[in-house]
C-alpha cells in the first residue's frame, strides 16, 4: 500500500502530461486560420462569378427531383452564392450537378423558376442554406418538385441514415416508401447507440455507477474522428480507428486517475454519481473550449450507392452498421468465450463472491472501462458521418443511451443491445406517424415507460439479482 501511494503522484504527474500534450496538439491543428473568418473591417469583398476547380476540397451535390414519381429533372438553372461567389449551375439528364467549392462556409441555393417543368413548383424551402465545412464532399442540396398538392416535405434528418431519406415526402407514397428507408435508418441508429450502450452497461455491472460522463467519451471519439479526416486530410478509416485507440485510453485514463482512486477510498455510489455528474460539465466545456461552438462537418461522400427500392443508401450507411455488427459479435464472444469474458461476468454478478474465487477484480474494472472508452469513442466517430459534431454531440443522445441500458436491462450487455435497437427503430418510425422531428426522443422515451411497466426489468434484465 505504502508503495501504490509513492507510486501515486508519478502516475499523475504523467496523465496530467498526456493530457496538456492532448490540449496542445488540439490547439496547434486549429492554430490556423479560420476559412470562415470575417473580412477586415471596411472591406468588401468582390463577388467571383468564376466556378471553383474541379478538384477543390469541398462542393455541393445539387440534386432535382420530382416528388411523385422520384423522377430526375435535367436543365434547371441553381444559382449558388456565399463566401463572395455567385454562381449559376445547370443540372445533367440525372437530375443532378456537383458545384466545386473553394472556400467552406454557408451557401445558399436557389432555383430560377422559369427553367422548371410545366406545372411545378418547388416542395419545402427555396431558397436554402447549405453549410460546408473544410473537405467536405457532395455536401447534399437537394430539391422536391411537385403541383402543389403533394404538401410540404421534410428536411432531411440529422440522425444516422439520413442519406436514405431522400425519397421525397409525397403524400402520394406508399406506405412501403415512408416505412422502409425509416426501418433502415432506426437500426444504423440504433446500432451507433448500442456500441456506447454496451459500455455504459458493462461499467454498470461492474461497478453499479451510472456514469454519466460517458456521454463525453463518445464526443470525445466523434472529435477525434473530425480530426483525423477533417484538418488533418488523413482517410476516414484512420480516423475511427484513432478513435477507437484514443477512446480506450481516455477511458483507461479517466479509471486510473478519478475512479480507481474513489473506489480504495470506498467512496458511495451516489457521490461517485454526482462525481461523473460534474466531469461530465467539465469535459463538455473544454471541449467547447477548445473546438468552439460551432457544428463540424466530417468529410463524406454524401452520394447514393446502392438503391434498394425507396432505400437509397451512401457508402457509409452500409460500411457503419458492417463495423457495428462486427465489433458488437466480437465483444459477445469475449464476454461468452475467453477467461476475461468470463470474469467480467463473474464480477458483474456477484462481486465480493469473485474476489474470494481469486479473480483481479480490479483487473477486469480496468478492463472494462478501456472496452467501454474504446466503444463509446467508435460510436462517436461513426455518428460523425451522420450529422455535424459539436461539443455536446455525446450529451445531446445521453439520454438515448441510458435508456436502451434501462430498457434493455440494467447490467446486462446483449439486453443494452436489444434496448438501443428498439429505441433506434421507435426515434425513426415516429416520424412516418407524424410525430414531429423535435419530439421523436420523447416518443421512445414514451414507449420505454410503457414497456417498463409491465417488464420492469428491462427486455433480458431478471427480476432478481444476486449480491
Amino acid at each position: 500500500m505504502v508503495k501504490a501511494l509513492r507510486a501515486r503522484p508519478a502516475v499523475l504527474r504523467v496523465v496530467l502530461a498526456l493530457l496538456v500534450f492532448a490540449v496542445a496538439a488540439a490547439v496547434f491543428a486549429f492554430s490556423a486560420p479560420s476559412a470562415n473568418a470575417a473580412p477586415a473591417s471596411g472591406s468588401v469583398p468582390a463577388v467571383d462569378t468564376t466556378p471553383a476547380p474541379t478538384d477543390s476540397p469541398q462542393s455541393i451535390g445539387v440534386w432535382v427531383r420530382i416528388a411523385a414519381d422520384k423522377s430526375n429533372v435535367p436543365n434547371v438553372s441553381v444559382t449558388v452564392t456565399g463566401k463572395g461567389v455567385s454562381l449559376t449551375v445547370v443540372t445533367g439528364a440525372d437530375g443532378k450537378v456537383t458545384v466545386p467549392l473553394a472556400k467552406p462556409g454557408t451557401y445558399k441555393l436557389a432555383i430560377d423558376k422559369s427553367t422548371l417543368p410545366d406545372g411545378q413548383k418547388v416542395l419545402g424551402q427555396d431558397p436554402r442554406e447549405v453549410a460546408v465545412s473544410t473537405g467536405n464532399q457532395g455536401v447534399p442540396g437537394y430539391f422536391l418538385l411537385g403541383d402543389g398538392n403533394t404538401g410540404a416535405v421534410p428536411s432531411a434528418s440529422a440522425s444516422p441514415g439520413a442519406g436514405s431519406s431522400d425519397s421525397g415526402g409525397s403524400t402520394k407514397q406508399s406506405i412501403a416508401d415512408v416505412v422502409l428507408p425509416r426501418i433502415a435508418t432506426g437500426l444504423i441508429f440504433g446500432l451507433l447507440i448500442a456500441l456506447a450502450s454496451i459500455g455504459v452497461s458493462l461499467i454498470y455491472g461492474t461497478t453499479g455507477l451510472n456514469n454519466f460522463a460517458h456521454g463525453e467519451l463518445v464526443t470525445f471519439g466523434a472529435l477525434a474522428g473530425y480530426v483525423v479526416a477533417g484538418p488533418l486530410h488523413l482517410p476516414g478509416w484512420f480516423g475511427i480507428i484513432v478513435a477507437l485507440v484514443l477512446g480506450g485510453a481516455f477511458g483507461y485514463l479517466q479509471d486510473l486517475g478519478l475512479w480507481k482512486p474513489l473506489r480504495k477510498k470506498g467512496v458511495g455510489l451516489i457521490p461517485l454519481m454526482i462525481v461523473s455528474i460534474g466531469l461530465s460539465l467539465a469535459l463538455r466545456y473544454i471541449f467547447q473550449f477548445i473546438f468552439g461552438p460551432d457544428l463540424l462537418v466530417t468529410p463524406n461522400n454524401q452520394s447514393s450507392v446502392l438503391n434498394l427500392g425507396p432505400i437509397h443508401l451512401r457508402s457509409t450507411d452500409i460500411s457503419s452498421p458492417i463495423i457495428c455488427i462486427v465489433v458488437l459479435l466480437l465483444v459477445a464472444f469475449a464476454l461468452l468465450r475467453t477467461r476475461i469474458g468470463k470474469a467480467t461476468r463473474a464480477v458483474a454478478d456477484n462481486r465480493s463472491l469473485a474476489a474470494a474465487t481469486g479473480i483481479n477484480v480490479e483487473r477486469v474494472i480496468r478492463i472494462v472501462w478501456v472496452a467501454g472508452g474504446a466503444l463509446a469513442g467508435l460510436s462517436g466517430a461513426l455518428i460523425g458521418y451522420y450529422q455535424p459534431v459539436s461539443w455536446q454531440t455525446g450529451a445531446s443522445i445521453l439520454l438515448l443511451i441510458f435508456a436502451s441500458v434501462t430498457l434493455g436491462g440494467l447490467g446486462t450487455a446483449f439486453g443494452a443491445l436489444v434496448g438501443s435497437l428498439v429505441i433506434g427503430l421507435i426515434v425513426d418510425l415516429s416520424q412516418a406517424v407524424g410525430v414531429p422531428s423535435n419530439m421523436k426522443f420523447v416518443a421512445a422515451l414514451l414507449v420505454m415507460i410503457i414497456i417498463l411497466i409491465f417488464r420492469p426489468q428491462g427486455i433480458l434484465g431478471r427480476k432478481d439479482r444476486i449480491g
